[in-house]
């Protein structure tokens, strides 16, 4: 028996997907699979792995294809890794490397500049060179404890728009948000179908979405989406918190004054929210807003001088980062990073490195989310002294969180 790595097609693309969810012990409705089809599978960027004897799928992978602000503002291409799974009959025979390694390769001809992905087991993405980038945290409040210790000041208005309104409105606001967020993706028409699809059979028992934007001197500055949980009209149900975008602070504010003067609801949750996301602060009793910390999206860099050369720097200097890697052995060497009006000029060189690190570790503190400190305490980041050190964690560090609200 061998295992061969096809790519996808239409004729194959049913059972593919069918063996993506059976990867994730589910089975899979025939018009979702329709739906990924059309809405959001990029069908050339898709592989399965095929067993030679029985013609079967027993792995699968691919990659949506996004652009990841930076810090900065800047846009670059990332391929949004996604879809893998090996079958259990089937692991241990390296199946999962071999289309692994593919994507990565296709990515370089593509042009992509970063991987990113959403990790099901968080050991697993190290040994390919990924890092956590961006951290983020899963909410619990009861909103009888969601007084704010000021009052802040707002003109904004709130009003729920319906579905079909909501898909005109949203996409806007969100795109303004995402363009000025380290860590935002951008979304098509198509995933923006994907997202919204509201059919009874995905709710997982709650109700069907509901849509409510903020307004600020007539410009649309915020909006969330949530559903409820209650078994009656007198029962104290769960909100629960879709996404919230908010271009402003006062819509920030306003949207979270909202969500927590609603009646009948004993508790909200919300997962993924932004690691510095200021409702803690707000809080008149902010020990009742229960956070658990998880991580988000993992980096893996593609093209290492591009992806350093498409964010901006906290200060000016010059750096010798070293960087070596068993599964990348192209990449190992020493790369000058020359910083100047917080942009950055990158190239191999043969002077002596400054800083040592694996692509990994660099990929962790590339969105600013981490502190270099905390690597070299780990023993993963080392210096030749204190002052390279200190200029590293200065030219990484960002003023603000990154954050990825697109789960893909």
């Amino acid at each position: 028996m061998s295992i061969d790595l096809k790519s996808v097609s239409d004729e194959n693309f049913v059972e593919w997907r069918r063996a993506v969810r059976a990867g994730f012990g589910q089975h899979v409705h025939p018009d979702d699979i329709t739906r990924l089809r059309n809405d959001r599978a990029e069908i050339d960027r898709l592989v399965a792995a095929v067993d030679s004897d029985t013609g079967r799928i027993v792995g699968t992978g691919g990659v949506d294809s996004f652009s990841l602000t930076v810090p900065g503002g800047n846009q670059v291409p990332m391929a949004g890794v996604a879809y893998m799974t090996t079958a259990a009959t089937h692991r241990r025979q390296g199946t999962f490397t071999r289309m692994m390694n593919r994507i990565h390769e296709e990515a370089r001809d593509r042009g992509d500049v970063l991987a990113g992905l959403w990790a099901s087991q968080s050991h697993l993405y190290g040994r390919y060179d990924y890092g956590l980038a961006v951290n983020s945290f899963d909410w619990k409040i009861d909103p009888h404890y969601g007084d704010f210790a000021h009052s802040p000041g707002t003109d904004a208005s709130i009003y729920f728009v319906q579905a079909g309104e909501a898909a005109g409105i949203l996409p806007g606001i969100y795109d303004q948000f995402r363009n000025d967020t380290p860590g935002g993706v951008d979304r098509t028409a198509g995933a923006w179908r994907y997202l919204l699809f509201d059919e009874e059979r995905v709710r997982g028992g709650a109700s069907a979405l509901f849509f409510a934007v903020c307004e600020e001197d007539g410009e649309q500055t915020g909006y969330v989406m949530y559903r409820m949980r209650r078994q009656g009209d007198s029962d104290m149900g769960t909100l629960q918190l879709e996404e919230l975008i908010a271009l402003t602070d006062i819509a920030h504010a306003s949207l979270w004054r909202f969500l927590l003067n609603y009646d009948l609801v004993g508790q909200l949750t919300a997962e993924n929210m932004p690691a510095d996301d200021p409702l803690w602060w707000m809080l008149a009793d902010p020990r009742r807003l229960r956070r658990s910390r998880h991580d988000s999206l993992w980096l893996r860099f593609i093209d290492i001088e591009k992806a350093l050369e498409a964010r901006t720097y906290g200060i000016d200097g010059q750096l010798n980062i070293r960087l070596h890697s068993e599964h990348q052995p192209e990449v190992n060497g020493t790369y000058s990073v020359d910083v100047s009006a917080g942009a950055a000029r990158v190239k191999r060189t043969s002077e002596r490195a400054d800083v040592d690190m694996t692509p990994r570790d660099l990929s962790v503190i590339y969105m600013g989310s981490s502190n270099p400190y905390s690597l070299v305490e780990a023993g993963r980041i080392s210096a030749v002294d204190q002052e390279q050190l200190s200029k590293l964690h200065l030219m990484f560090s960002t003023d603000s969180a990154p954050w990825c609200p697109h789960y893909f």
